[in-house]
């Protein structure tokens, strides 16, 4: 074929769909003269649209080429105004209708940046690609580069779930708690909580201490379980630790004056051992919930919650013991056969509790593991 029979296609390309959006156009515009009145169109309505260069610059190409004796056509497609896969297929769709009428040899792609480098590899696949130009106006090469980059991270911070939580949900309630306490307090306060909200979220995403933290909270919760048991997980562990905290606040504040350690120390435990261990065993019944259910793990919860509160009598007895210099160890001998006693007859009842469970669930059909 001769350098004169050569069918040019000039493409200027839109993805983000500035001409329908800006003067209602509907692509494809196809010849010099629509593609010449829409650039004009589209400079009037807004003279620093870098749309309307590449436009002048496609019919500029093409009518290069036509002086050096080539047969042309230039024409203009577009995406859609969000981008996307979905605009780059639009405008491929576009862009395969209008090489179907021409037949170009040669394509050449003309856009007004470095938007559209998402289409060029399927383009140079489907078509004869010759080259690309980039009508950059206002400003350079790498300035412009920059600004895309720059803008496409922006654009993660608000739409990106990993980002928008701490740009737009800590960002939320910091100005919502400024707003709030401005109001009731002074500036040097406020200014105060501000900061320290912003440093601990520093902190926190420096040492990802927030990782460690959803590390810890799998270990404990597992990674799947169902919203039941996910709810009795947290339900007994933060009222396990409830419960530990009240018996140490009851503590700090626990009467002191004129009193050796030994019996401050048996004065909170015969005052607060049955609340602690109460505590504690819901915190270990927290982490024993396992799945799938299993009985075993069934049991063995039962038998920490019964144990730990079978052990409080005899604990509180020790603590009398070293609160009361006067106390009976008559008594603190008695109790103790009284804990063993308790501990026996409670570990036959936890047993015979989890064989009628056992049995129930099968009644009902519960799939529950042995």
């Amino acid at each position: 074929m001769e350098e004169s029979a050569k069918r040019v296609l000039i493409l200027c390309v839109d993805l983000d769909d500035d001409i329908g959006n800006k003067t209602g156009l509907e692509t494809p515009i196809i010849g010099r003269e629509n593609v010449l009145r829409a650039a004009e169109r589209l400079a009037l309505l807004d003279p620093e649209e870098a749309d309307s260069n590449a436009m002048f610059a496609s019919v500029k190409l093409s009518d290069d080429f036509s002086k050096s004796g080539y047969l042309t056509e230039v024409c203009v497609v577009s995406g859609l105004k969000n981008g996307g896969l979905d605009a780059s297929r639009k405008a491929m769709s576009e862009i395969m209708h209008v090489a179907k009428l021409f037949s170009p040899s040669e394509v050449y792609v003309v856009t007004d940046g470095f938007g559209e480098e998402d289409i060029e590899p399927v383009l140079k696949a489907r078509l004869p690609l010759a080259g690309v130009r980039r009508v950059v106006v206002k400003q350079s090469r790498a300035i412009e580069e920059s600004y895309i980059v720059l803008g496409r991270y922006l654009k993660m911070l608000f739409t990106d779930p990993r980002f928008k939580r701490w740009v737009l949900g800590l960002g939320g309630l910091l100005i919502t708690l400024f707003t709030v306490l401005s109001h009731f307090r002074s500036y040097e306060e406020v200014n105060t909580v501000f900061w320290s909200i912003v440093g601990i979220t520093i902190l926190i995403k420096g040492l990802d201490l927030d990782k460690w933290f959803s590390s810890g909270l799998k270990q404990i919760y597992g990674e799947n379980l169902p919203p039941t048991m996910l709810v009795f997980k947290t339900l007994f562990l933060f009222t396990g630790l409830s419960l530990v905290f009240f018996t140490f606040y009851t503590g700090y504040f626990m009467e002191k004056e004129g009193e050796v350690f030994m019996a401050i120390l048996g004065k909170f435990i015969a005052q607060t051992i049955d609340i602690f261990l109460l505590g504690i065993a819901l915190i270990l019944i927290s982490g024993s919930f396992k799945y799938p259910l299993r009985i075993s793990n069934i049991r063995d919860s039962l038998s920490m919650l019964v144990n730990l509160l079978a052990l409080a009598p005899l604990i509180k007895t020790l603590g009398i013991a070293a609160y009361l210099p006067s106390f009976d160890l008559r008594l603190l001998l008695y109790v103790s056969i009284l804990t063993i006693v308790l501990i026996y007859a409670v570990n036959i009842l936890v047993f015979l509790v989890v064989r009628f469970l056992s049995s129930l669930l099968k009644i009902f059909k519960i799939a529950v593991e042995e």
